[in-house]
């Protein structure tokens, strides 16, 4: 089995988060593959992790009832980088055009 990867979404406890870690399974009458959420209690020790950050769970021995899994900084996601100069046709939006001043 792989590492895991997920979100945090709940990181109010002391040293501990709670990671969503969502895969991709086939849908068992329609074949079609389907998006499945479970979330994982995991320990953080320097209570580092804040709401949206990206972790990835590494097994260890049982720290409580609920946690089995450590949080450490998962590897930089490839994230497309947004165009905010232009339109989506490439042309510069309303707002970025030089404003012509009129006596």
């Amino acid at each position: 089995m792989r590492s895991m990867q997920g979100r945090v979404v709940c990181a109010t406890n002391d040293k501990t988060v709670s990671v969503e870690v969502v895969r991709l399974a086939p849908h068992p009458k329609y074949k079609r593959r389907v998006r499945k959420k479970k979330k994982f209690q995991a320990h953080d020790p320097d209570n580092q992790f804040k709401v949206g950050d990206y972790v990835q769970l590494e097994k260890s021995k049982p720290i409580s009832k609920t946690k089995a899994f450590i949080a450490v900084p998962a590897p930089l996601r490839n994230i497309r980088p947004v165009k905010e100069e232009t339109g989506e046709l490439g042309i510069p939006l309303e707002s970025q055009q030089p404003q012509e001043q009129s006596s």
